[in-house]
């Protein structure tokens, strides 16, 4: 997939909800067999909050988003380690680490957490190699939240990616949904956006039909420890320019776009 290049921007309006990255490698059974104590102690400062679970354990809406994740028996434990704030979490099973958030800033700051996991987890359990590595984002679009109610998604959402918003139907659409697999030229996306209903707890559960992208990078096969962040930077890469493909100028800019800079 070849996509044009884009200026990289914080939104000062992001639409970002969560973002999940994980490793699967070949099943560890000392996990299950022995509670990750020295994990634990590693990471406490950090994560003080454990649970113990036969799942994931992330919260309500991410977790009926990301159960291709991970696939483990329902009998084997997954040890979770969240923030203070709960805005940040670890899981970590016999198969798979996972690093979750919902206050995903810009990427640096989140391969800078992952990174320091990963390397505090093979210190301690040594995998010889990896499985699968993923990288999701998940975006979803309230025109409420950007003051552009009137505004219709034909003048938000890319012709490309959703023609029907640009056809005589559009004003008839009431739902919309389209799941695209796409090959890049280092593993794949699974890529699903459309038109979805959002319910606001904070508006007296008031309701209101959005935009979401899911964006879930992956690659499978064997692959070695030293691999893990140039696939990482390039899916973060490919990740904001299918983003940027997929809206309008007008949306890009309704969204505040703030010049990166570099810390």
């Amino acid at each position: 997939m070849k996509l044009p290049d884009y200026q990289r921007v914080i939104y000062k309006r992001t639409p970002l909800l969560d973002v999940v990255g994980q490793l699967r490698f070949p099943t560890l059974l000392k996990i299950n067999n022995q509670e990750p104590f020295e994990f634990q102690e590693r990471i406490r400062l950090d994560y003080p909050i454990f649970q113990r679970s036969h799942s994931l354990n992330l919260p309500p809406d991410l977790a009926a988003l990301v159960p291709q994740l991970s696939t483990f028996s329902a009998q084997d434990p997954t040890y979770n380690f969240q923030s203070e704030d709960s805005k940040w979490q670890i899981s970590l099973n016999k198969d798979s680490l996972t690093l979750s958030t919902f206050q995903y800033k810009r990427y640096e700051e989140f391969k800078e957490k992952m990174n320091r996991i990963v390397n505090i987890f093979e210190e301690l359990y040594k995998p010889s190699f990896y499985l699968r590595l993923g990288l999701r984002y998940r975006d979803l679009i309230l025109r409420s939240k950007l003051k552009i109610e009137d505004r219709p998604w034909s003048a938000l959402i890319s012709k490309d990616i959703a023609s029907e918003l640009h056809s005589e139907l559009s004003g008839s659409i009431i739902t919309l949904v389209k799941n695209l697999e796409i090959e890049l030229e280092q593993g794949r996306v699974n890529f699903n956006h459309g038109l979805v209903v959002s319910q606001d707890s904070s508006r007296g559960n008031l309701q209101e039909k959005g935009y979401l992208f899911d964006a879930d990078f992956f690659v499978e096969g064997k692959i070695n420890k030293g691999d893990i962040w140039n696939v990482c930077d390039n899916f973060n890469r490919t990740g904001g320019k299918l983003f940027r493909w997929s809206i309008t100028d007008e949306l890009h800019n309704a969204m505040e776009p703030q010049p990166l800079t570099h810390d």
